[in-house]
């Protein structure tokens, strides 16, 4: 991740991969929960992700997230109304939770 820019247009993560001239943003509208946490620290989550890993963002089902949302907001956000994306790099997995209605953007600099 070379970047995470929380903003008045969204959310914008932007990720180098093999090429540091190349960069891709994914760009989420409207958030509704995000974190950043070292990869080295979400061990139990990653152990049930495809080795090798051939993607940089997963849908999360079954999402404690999604679950703590449902009740930190006492029933006002319903779990079917969220999609809960992972974005895996080298040194970082990023939660990002959507309204269901909202496809993350993908750009290329």
């Amino acid at each position: 991740m070379q970047s995470l820019v929380d903003g008045y247009n969204g959310l914008e993560i932007d990720l180098i991969f093999y090429d540091s001239n190349q960069i891709v943003t994914v760009k989420f509208e409207s958030t509704k929960v995000y974190r950043v946490i070292d990869e080295g620290y979400r061990l139990r989550q990653l152990q049930h992700l495809p080795l090798p890993m051939a993607e940089t963002m997963y849908v999360v089902s079954n999402s404690d997230m999604v679950e703590e949302l449902v009740d930190e907001s006492c029933g006002t956000v319903e779990s079917a109304s969220v999609i809960h994306y992972l974005v895996v790099t080298d040194n970082d997995c990023i939660d990002v939770i959507v309204g269901a209605d909202v496809e993350p953007q993908l750009s290329y600099k």
